[in-house]
């Protein structure tokens, strides 16, 4: 009944917003140009001291799990936590305390947050650190099953399987002209760009790569180290003359003197920054050619598939029919130590499940 009542109130809200008939410009998520943009919002002085002291108190603590998360993560929960009270303000809740935190605000913030268009990734992310927060304050099991705070259960419905191949090479653009018009504009964004390609490396750890320091000389390894997930340090195999070419490239426009790409005295945000502009100015976003940055990670991931198992991944057509469990067990443990994960299933949102759809035993 409470939460009827609730949904009336959200739907009075969302109507009201819709009066002012301003039209919103399209972006990632609908409504990022409307006059509210979620999260954006006001929170009180009380509570938003109340917030910081359960962020430093619990900081690096992972959720259920005796280990420390990384600073990516607290950020994460930071702003997905003064986000969600900023956006019950909005709401018209004025709660004071997070200690007034009820069932019903997660009902009207997250119904909302559907509303906005945000992603299914997105909104389980934001219900999940919600989770761990009402832990903080003492209300473990208050945030249920996510499918209970939408109306669309698609909305919060997401598969670490992939179903779309995400590489450049699956959506069929030239990396070689691409790759040229990023290095008329930026030489260093062009040698991260291609790092990610010849390594499967995240943005940011092809950012703060150095490019002499990961080498042991002509070893056979490159030490990935700063700017990983959760600060977790990997080697990644030299397996042909294409990466040795890139390693040797990339030294060529690194800063001589700390060894980092690119000039000194930018902060990571700057880059990052720089990086996306070059990005858009070049005409690779997602919008446009339907690529991202991390697409050349999955093209880096596909190919490793290939070259260990002789076969081209599910997400490319493969079939692993002829390919025993084990065989592809030790395999995908070999690419996600290559990768950065500690969980082998992941393999599956880079290049596809190794389940065989099956013939049906029903007769026509």
């Amino acid at each position: 009944m409470n939460e009827m009542k609730q949904s009336e109130v959200f739907d009075s809200q969302m109507a009201e917003g819709q009066k002012t008939g301003k039209t919103t410009k399209p972006g990632r998520v609908d409504g990022k140009n409307s006059e509210y943009r979620s999260g954006s919002g006001f929170i009180p002085k009380k509570l938003n001291n109340e917030i910081e002291v359960l962020l430093q108190k619990h900081k690096d603590l992972a959720a259920h799990k005796d280990k420390k998360v990384g600073q990516g993560t607290q950020d994460k929960r930071r702003t997905v936590i003064k986000g969600f009270f900023a956006d019950m303000w909005h709401l018209k809740f004025k709660v004071e305390s997070v200690h007034n935190l009820k069932e019903k605000h997660l009902h009207a913030v997250f119904r909302f947050l559907e509303a906005e268009g945000q992603s299914p990734s997105t909104l389980q992310n934001k219900i999940s650190i919600m989770r761990v927060f009402c832990e903080w304050i003492g209300k473990p099991g208050m945030v249920r099953d996510s499918s209970l705070y939408v109306e669309d259960k698609a909305s919060v419905t997401r598969t670490m399987v992939a179903r779309e191949d995400k590489s450049w090479e699956g959506k069929g653009v030239d990396i070689a002209q691409i790759l040229e018009t990023v290095r008329k504009k930026d030489k260093v964004v062009a040698i991260e760009l291609e790092l990610c390609l010849a390594f499967g490396l995240r943005v940011k750890e092809a950012m703060m790569l150095r490019p002499l320091a990961c080498r042991d000389g002509d070893g056979p390894f490159i030490h990935v180290r700063e700017g990983t997930k959760g600060d977790r340090p990997r080697v990644i195999p030299i397996d042909n003359a294409i990466q040795r070419n890139v390693l040797d490239r990339a030294v060529e426009v690194m800063d001589k003197k700390t060894g980092f790409l690119g000039k000194r005295g930018k902060t990571m945000a700057q880059k990052r920054n720089h990086f996306y502009y070059v990005m858009k100015r070049c005409g690779v976003t997602l919008r446009e050619k339907e690529i991202t940055a991390h697409g050349l990670r999955h093209q880096y991931m596909q190919a490793s598939f290939k070259r260990m198992l002789g076969i081209e991944a599910p997400v490319k057509g493969g079939s692993l029919a002829d390919v025993g469990p084990d065989e592809f067990h030790v395999a995908s443990q070999k690419l996600m130590e290559r990768a950065g994960h500690t969980r082998v299933t992941i393999g599956a949102s880079y290049y596809g499940s190794r389940r065989v759809r099956r013939k049906s035993n029903n007769s026509e």
